[in-house]
C-alpha cells in the first residue's frame, strides 16, 4: 500500500515539474546556440521543417529537445499516439532581444530625443537627433548590428542651429564673404576665398564645428555686379480761376493840412486860412477765368558696379548750407539732396542676386522753410525713399516702389448777400481751385558682369563718344 502510494505522489510531482503546456500553434523564440525543452504527452513522430535552422531531439516519450542552430523561422510539427497533431513556429535570432537592447543603449548613452522599440526579433530606432553628431552616432551603431532598424530623423532646427555657428566662426575668422545655408537637410557652403589659404581655414572650421557640409566655395576674384536703377517721377500741377472777385475792403492813406497866414503888424489886420486834404485807396478786385497747367519730369538712371558682397553708393545731387545756431556759436552743417543709392549685392552659383537697396529722392522746398529773423531763412526737403531686400535672378527688372499723391484744393470767395443768391449771385463770387499730382517708381536691375561683357563695353563705348561729341562743341568753330 505504501509503494502504491509513492508512486503515485512521484507521478504526481513530475507532472508539477515546470514545463511547456501541449499548446496548438506557439511560438518558440531561441537565439543561436540555445536549447528548450518542450514536454509533451504521448509523443508518437516529430518533424522540423528546416533542419539549419533549429534541430529537435526526443527525449523519452514525453519531452522534446529543441536547439537554435542557424538565425531564421522554421516549423516543428508533433504527432500524439492519440492521433492529434500539435504545430509550433520556431524562431531562432542571432541574439537576444533584450541583451540586443541592453547594448545599443550602452552605445548610444544618454542621447535626447532617440527611443528603442522592439517588435518581434528587431529593434526599432525613433525620434530625433539634435546634432549631426548625434545622428552620425546612430547610424555606426545601427550598421554594427542587422537586427536594428534606424528611423531617426535630424530635428528641423538642428541644422539651422549648426549653420548659424558655423556662420559665426567664418566671420570671426575674417571669411565674411562665405555663407553656411540650410537646403533640406544639407549645410551648403557658398561664397568666395581670395586663396587657397582660406580655402583651407574654411575646411578646417567646418570640422571643428563638426558638421558636415557640401563646400561650393570658389577661389579668386569675386564677381562683379552690375546693378542698373531708374528713378522716375512725374508731377502735374493745375490753378483754374473762374469767376469775379469783388472789392471787400479798401486800403490806403489819407493825409490833411491846415494853414493859417496873418499880416505883420502895423498894416490893416488880415488873416486867411488854407486847407487841403488828399486820399488813395487800393482794392482787390479782379475778374478771374484762367487755367492753367505745369507738367515736371525727373529721370535718374545711375549704375553702379561693385563686388559681391560689398557695398556701393551713388548720390547725384548737391548740398545746402543748414544754419545751426546756438547760445555761443554759429555753425553752418550741409545738407545733401538729390537722387541717392545705397547697395548690398551678393550673387550665388545660381544666377540670383540678392540685394540690400537704400533708394532716395530729394529737393529742396522752399514751402516749408523756416524763417528766422530777418535775413535767415532755413529751408526745407521733400523726400521720398524706400529700404528694401529683394531676390531676382541676373537681368531682372524689379519695381521697389511705386507711391502716387493726389492733393485737391478748392477756394471759394463771396461778396457778402449778394453772393448767396441762386443764379445771379454767380457774378458776386469767384471760385479757385488747386491740384497736383505725383507719381514716384523706382526701377532695379542687377547683373553679373566682368570687364569684358558687352554691356559694360558697350557703356564704356558711349561714354567716350560723348565727351568727343562734347569736346568738339566747346572748340572754335566757323559756324558758331
Amino acid at each position: 500500500m505504501n509503494n502504491r502510494m509513492l508512486a503515485a505522489s512521484c507521478a504526481f510531482l513530475l507532472l508539477l515539474v515546470p514545463s511547456r503546456a501541449e499548446p496548438r500553434d506557439e511560438t518558440l523564440t531561441l537565439v543561436v546556440g540555445q536549447q528548450e525543452v518542450i514536454s509533451i504527452r504521448n509523443i508518437a513522430r516529430v518533424a522540423i521543417a528546416d533542419p539549419s535552422v533549429a534541430d529537435v531531439t526526443t527525449v523519452g516519450a514525453n519531452q522534446l529537445l529543441v536547439t537554435g542552430v542557424g538565425q531564421g523561422r522554421t516549423s516543428l510539427l508533433v504527432w500524439q499516439t492519440t492521433g492529434e497533431r500539435l504545430s509550433y513556429l520556431v524562431h531562432v535570432t542571432a541574439q537576444d532581444v533584450a541583451e540586443l537592447v541592453k547594448e545599443v543603449e550602452d552605445l548610444l548613452g544618454d542621447l535626447e530625443g532617440v527611443s528603442t522599440r522592439v517588435i518581434g526579433d528587431r529593434v526599432y530606432l525613433d525620434g530625433q537627433a539634435y546634432t549631426t553628431e548625434d545622428f552620425n552616432r546612430i547610424e555606426q551603431v545601427s550598421e554594427l548590428y542587422p537586427q536594428v532598424m534606424n528611423f531617426v530623423g535630424i530635428a528641423e532646427n538642428a541644422k539651422r542651429l549648426a549653420a548659424n555657428t558655423l556662420n559665426q566662426e567664418l566671420d570671426r575668422a575674417g571669411l565674411r564673404n562665405v555663407q553656411a545655408s540650410v537646403i533640406g537637410t544639407t549645410i551648403f557652403l557658398e561664397g568666395s576665398v581670395e586663396s587657397s589659404q582660406d580655402l583651407q581655414k574654411a575646411e578646417m572650421i567646418t570640422r571643428a564645428v563638426g558638421e558636415e557640409v557640401e563646400n561650393l566655395l570658389a577661389v579668386g576674384i569675386r564677381r562683379m555686379i552690375l546693378t542698373e536703377v531708374q528713378f522716375v517721377e512725374i508731377r502735374k500741377r493745375g490753378l483754374d480761376h473762374v469767376g469775379i472777385q469783388w472789392p471787400l475792403d479798401i486800403t490806403g492813406t489819407a493825409t490833411h493840412n491846415v494853414q493859417i497866414v496873418e499880416s505883420l503888424p502895423g498894416y490893416p489886420p488880415q488873416r486867411q486860412g488854407v486847407y487841403s486834404f488828399s486820399a488813395s485807396g487800393d482794392t482787390p478786385f479782379a475778374f478771374g477765368l484762367g487755367m492753367s497747367d505745369g507738367y515736371g519730369r525727373l529721370l535718374a538712371q545711375p549704375q553702379l558696379v561693385c563686388a559681391s558682397g560689398e557695398q556701393a553708393e551713388f548720390l547725384a545731387g548737391g548740398e545746402v548750407p543748414i544754419p545751426l545756431i546756438t547760445q555761443q556759436q554759429v555753425m553752418v552743417e550741409f545738407k545733401e539732396y538729390g537722387a541717392r543709392l545705397q547697395i548690398t549685392p551678393t550673387a550665388d552659383r545660381h544666377g540670383n542676386i540678392q540685394t540690400d537697396i537704400f533708394a532716395e529722392v530729394s529737393e529742396v522746398d522752399d514751402a516749408v522753410s523756416v524763417q528766422i529773423g530777418d535775413n535767415i531763412s532755413i529751408p526745407g526737403f521733400r523726400v521720398r525713399n524706400v529700404r528694401t531686400n529683394v531676390t531676382v535672378r541676373h537681368g531682372e527688372t524689379i519695381v521697389l516702389s511705386g507711391v502716387f499723391n493726389h492733393d485737391q484744393q478748392k477756394t471759394v470767395s463771396k461778396f457778402p448777400l449778394l453772393g448767396h443768391i441762386p443764379i445771379i449771385g454767380e457774378f458776386w463770387k469767384s471760385r479757385r481751385f488747386q491740384e497736383a499730382k505725383t507719381e514716384l517708381v523706382i526701377f532695379v536691375t542687377p547683373r553679373i558682369v566682368n570687364p569684358d561683357t558687352e554691356r559694360i563695353r558697350s557703356t564704356i563705348s558711349g561714354i567716350k563718344t560723348r565727351y568727343q561729341q562734347a569736346r568738339r562743341q566747346v572748340t572754335f568753330s566757323i559756324f558758331d
